[in-house]
């Protein structure tokens, strides 16, 4: 314990006499801010488009409430009193925004939740290829990353722990102190692990300092979690562990500093740079994500498919696939302007509409999780992977989205048919008690954040074990 307290005495002595060190770590703290400032603004961005929409909703769905106390005696009014309920005015004039919120923290990981939309306009129709139901990908951002506090941490921290650790034990060989050391016979070993020990400190206490402080910013846009928060130190922690583990390792090889600085910056690039890129066309070349504009091709062939039908065959489909509407027939179904007619059409629309969609959704959805099982090959992957699941702000987080986004769908469609089938319009009361769409979060989400946090701190345990067993050149 005395030796550990020396050499941190010494090394934090030595740090503050290098301003280069000194200042490098306040262009990284610096950096680590703006990119603070940087999620803070993208989230706040969306916030406001979104409090904008909710003040817009409320202010139509003021209006239609309004019709039902109109003024009769005007032409205005009459008109205003008449549409008063009507189904399709209301879904017309003031459709439902099923909103997709930002998390806690999910201005420290920007993913793709935040590259694609984050509400979608419900209706009777919905368009299978309308901007929320896009490619998930967006070439552009995807090339030029976010630059958050998590692309900070697992892109920049390495690189200043390097910069910090490189030369622990090839200085004192340059120098010639290693003799010295060498004679205190297994203390080498210690000071080293001691040495390593205060840098990984000093770069874990900045990491710590700035998710505090993004912590913080983040808590004035949404709710402080401290279950959250908690899982993100432990993510940063244990990820900065893997790269101070991998240092350790290279420099009990027992190299010169400029030969560490090269070993060092080679595994950031194989991590970081090297290893996502082959991983990544991998992925792409076994599933492939096929054109986007095969989903408007069969859009339009079913739009006007379903519309020669012939009307009785049209609506024998409808009562088919809702029984519970078979006491409504009646003659005047196949007339023109038929309510039922036009009801089996989108019926009928949406649901081969739906299986298109589910078929082009099967090949993201086969991406994402053969994305999920080849991160464990590369820490820092796994770790994008996790910040974005403790923000809630990746891909499976937006796929769950969309899939509860269809749901929903299904519950609105089933909500405004039955008005429209049974020719009644809503009453104020109604109005009243629309279906609303909750975002519901991922079972068990916490859980097996933890369980893959703990994996990644078995990987690094491992790297240190292993250097355990490498002969330090004495």
């Amino acid at each position: 314990m005395n030796l550990l307290k020396i050499i941190f005495k010494f090394e934090l002595r030595m740090l503050l006499r290098q301003r280069l060190v000194l200042c490098l770590i306040a262009f990284f703290f610096l950096t680590g801010l703006y990119s603070i400032y940087d999620g803070y603004h993208i989230t706040k961005k969306q916030l406001t488009a979104i409090d904008s929409l909710e003040r817009n909703y409320d202010q139509k769905f003021n209006e239609l409430a309004k019709n039902f106390k109109a003024d009769t005696t005007t032409s205005a009014g009459k008109t205003s009193y008449a549409q008063a309920g009507i189904p399709s005015v209301i879904e017309y004039r003031n459709p439902l925004n099923a909103v997709h919120k930002p998390a806690t923290l999910s201005s420290l990981s920007v993913g793709q939740r935040d590259i694609l939309p984050y509400y979608e306009v419900i209706t009777r129709k919905r368009n299978a290829v309308n901007a929320p139901n896009a490619e998930i990908a967006n070439p552009e951002m995807l090339a030029a990353g976010n630059f958050d506090l998590a692309y900070v941490i697992i892109y920049l921290f390495p690189l200043l722990a390097i910069a910090l650790s490189y030369n622990t034990w090839s200085k004192e060989k340059e120098q010639q102190t290693d003799r010295l050391l060498a004679v205190q016979g297994e203390h080498p070993k210690r000071i080293i692990v001691y040495k390593l020990g205060f840098r990984f400190t000093v770069v874990a206490l900045l990491a710590w300092l700035l998710s505090a402080i993004g912590i913080i910013s983040d808590s004035q846009l949404s709710s402080f979690n401290l279950t959250t928060s908690l899982l993100w130190f432990f993510t940063v922690t244990v990820y900065l562990a893997f790269w101070f583990s991998i240092c350790l390792m290279l420099i009990k090889l027992g190299k010169s500093s400029a030969v560490n600085a090269l070993y060092l910056l080679a595994a950031w690039c194989f991590f970081l740079l090297v290893l996502p890129a082959l991983t990544n066309a991998f992925i792409r070349q076994k599933y492939p994500i096929p054109l986007k504009t095969d989903e408007a091709v069969a859009l339009r062939e079913n739009s006007e498919a379903i519309w020669a039908m012939p009307k009785q065959a049209l609506i024998d489909t409808f009562y088919a696939n809702h029984p519970k509407y078979n006491s409504l027939k009646s003659a005047a179904d196949t007339s023109e302007n038929s309510t039922v007619r036009f009801s089996a059409y989108y019926d009928l629309l949406g649901r081969k509409m739906t299986s298109v969609i589910i078929h082009y959704n099967q090949y993201p959805r086969k991406q994402n999780l053969i994305s999920a099982k080849l991160s464990w090959i590369n820490p820092a992957t796994k770790t994008q992977y996790l910040l974005n699941s403790i923000a809630e702000s990746g891909l499976t987080d937006y796929l769950s989205y969309q899939n509860q986004v269809n749901q929903f769908q299904k519950t609105w469609v089933d909500f405004m048919t039955d008005y429209i089938i049974h020719n009644k319009n809503l009453s104020l009361a109604d109005l009243h008690h629309l279906p609303e769409f909750k975002m519901q979060p991922t079972p068990g989400k916490n859980t097996n954040i933890l369980t893959d946090i703990l994996g990644l701190l078995m990987i690094s345990l491992s790297i240190l074990f292993l250097s355990t067993k490498i002969k330090l050149p004495l």
